[in-house]
C-alpha cells in the first residue's frame, strides 16, 4: 500500500472516531461554517428541532432555524467569528410540539492553520428546569419579603397602638402616686410601685420588639467603625458604677457597618454584664483576637455565670433566666445579639460557670473589617 493511501486511511479512521465522540454527546450541537451553513449536526440537535439532516445541512442557520433572511439580531455565532472567544446566552423558545423551554446556548470557535476562525460550534443546554427553580425561588422571595413587611407593620402598629395607654397608665399612677401617696399604706404603695415597674417592662418590651423587628432591614448607611471608639462611647453612655471595671484588653479593629447595629451589640453584651454583676468588685473584659478569616470578640464577666442547660436558651427572644418579678429584663436583648450577628456572617456563644463569671464569643468575618495596625 502506497504511503499516501496509508494516511488517507488513516484521516478516514481519525474522521469516524471523532464523529463518534461527536454523535455520543447527549445534549444537542451543530458545527458552522463562515457562510452561516450549517456543516455538521447531532441527532440530539434534530430531534430539538424537529427537522432532518436533509432539512438543515448545507443550509444557512439564519434561513432553515429562524426564517431570517441575515444573520440574527445578537447572533452567539457571529460574535464567536468576529471575537475568536466563546460565547453564551439565554434563549426562550417555543419547541414543535408546542411547550416552551429555556436554552442556553454555547458558542466554540474552531481556529484554522492559519490563526483564523473557520467554524463554530453551538452547544445547546435545556436549562428549563433551572429557570423554573429560579423564578420559583424569586417567587418565594417575594412572598418571604412581603409576609416580613406585613411582620414590621403588625410590630408598629402593636407597639403604637399599646403604648398610647401604657402612657395613660403611667400618668395616672404617678398621679395617684403623687396626690394620694400619704394616704396609702405600704402594701398600697408596695402594689403602686409594682403596677409602675410592670408599665417600665411593658414600655422596655415594646421598644425592644421594635428593635428586633428592625434589625434584619436597616436601610443605615455602612461606614466605617473604630470600635475603640465606639466601645468606650457605649461604656461612657452605660456609666458603670464605681465597683466595676470594664477593661479593653488589646487593640480593636476597625470595621465597615451600620454603627446602630454594631453599637447595639456591645451595648447589650455590657449592660447585661454590668446588671447581673453580683461581686463587689466587678471586672468585664473585652478582648479580640484573629483567628483565620474571622475575628474573635470576647466580653467575660466574674458575675454569677450560667448553668450549662441555658447556654441555648439565652440566645431565644422573650427568654430570661429570672422570673418577670424579679428582674426588668425583657428577654430580647441577646435574641437582638445574635440576630445581628448572624445578619454579617459570624456566630455567638457562652461558655460559663455558676459562681465564676461568664464568657461571650462572638465573631465577624474580617472581610468586614480593615487591619490597619499590620499597614
Amino acid at each position: 500500500m502506497e504511503e499516501d493511501e496509508v494516511d488517507r486511511s488513516g484521516k478516514d479512521r481519525e474522521i469516524m472516531d471523532i464523529d463518534k465522540i461527536l454523535e455520543s454527546i447527549r445534549d444537542p450541537f451543530c458545527i458552522i461554517d463562515r457562510n452561516y451553513i450549517i456543516v455538521k449536526t447531532n441527532d440530539a440537535y434534530l430531534e430539538a428541532k424537529g427537522r432532518a439532516g436533509k432539512d438543515l445541512l448545507g443550509k444557512k442557520c439564519y434561513e432553515v432555524l429562524y426564517g431570517m433572511k441575515g444573520v440574527c439580531e445578537g447572533c452567539v455565532v457571529e460574535k464567536a467569528f468576529i471575537s475568536g472567544d466563546p460565547c453564551a446566552k439565554e434563549k426562550h423558545v417555543l419547541l414543535p410540539d408546542g411547550s416552551e423551554q429555556w436554552q442556553e446556548i454555547y458558542t466554540y470557535p474552531i481556529i484554522s492553520e492559519e490563526g483564523t476562525v473557520s467554524h463554530v460550534i453551538e452547544y445547546v443546554r435545556d436549562i428549563t428546569d433551572r429557570k423554573k427553580t429560579e423564578k420559583r425561588l424569586e417567587q418565594l422571595v417575594k412572598e418571604v419579603e412581603s409576609i416580613n413587611q406585613e411582620l414590621r407593620d403588625f410590630a408598629y402598629i402593636v407597639s403604637h397602638d399599646l403604648k398610647a395607654p401604657l402612657r395613660a397608665i403611667s400618668s395616672l399612677a404617678t398621679w395617684l402616686a403623687t396626690d394620694y401617696g400619704d394616704k396609702l399604706d405600704e402594701e398600697g404603695k408596695e402594689h403602686l410601685n409594682l403596677l409602675l415597674n410592670r408599665v417600665r417592662r411593658m414600655n422596655s418590651l415594646i421598644d425592644g420588639i421594635l428593635q428586633y423587628s428592625r434589625a434584619g432591614h436597616s436601610r443605615e448607611e455602612k461606614v466605617e467603625v473604630d470600635l475603640n471608639e465606639l466601645v468606650a462611647e457605649v461604656i461612657d453612655t452605660l456609666s458603670p458604677p464605681e465597683n466595676i471595671e470594664i477593661r479593653v484588653e488589646n487593640k480593636l479593629p476597625l470595621m465597615y457597618a451600620e454603627q446602630t447595629r454594631i453599637r447595639q451589640v456591645f451595648q447589650n453584651l455590657l449592660s447585661n454584664a454590668i446588671k447581673y454583676m453580683d461581686k463587689p468588685k466587678g471586672l468585664i473584659r473585652i478582648g479580640c483576637v484573629r483567628e483565620g478569616d474571622y475575628w474573635r470578640f470576647s466580653v467575660s464577666d466574674n458575675g454569677p455565670g450560667i448553668e450549662e442547660k441555658y447556654f441555648n436558651k439565652i440566645f431565644q427572644l422573650f427568654q430570661t433566666l429570672e422570673s418577670r418579678d424579679q428582674t426588668e429584663a425583657t428577654g430580647i436583648g441577646l435574641a437582638l445579639v445574635k440576630r445581628i450577628i448572624d445578619i454579617y456572617g459570624g456566630s455567638i456563644w457562652v461558655e460559663s460557670k455558676v459562681g465564676k463569671g461568664s464568657t461571650f464569643f462572638f465573631t465577624l468575618p474580617v472581610s468586614t473589617t480593615e487591619d490597619k495596625s499590620n499597614r
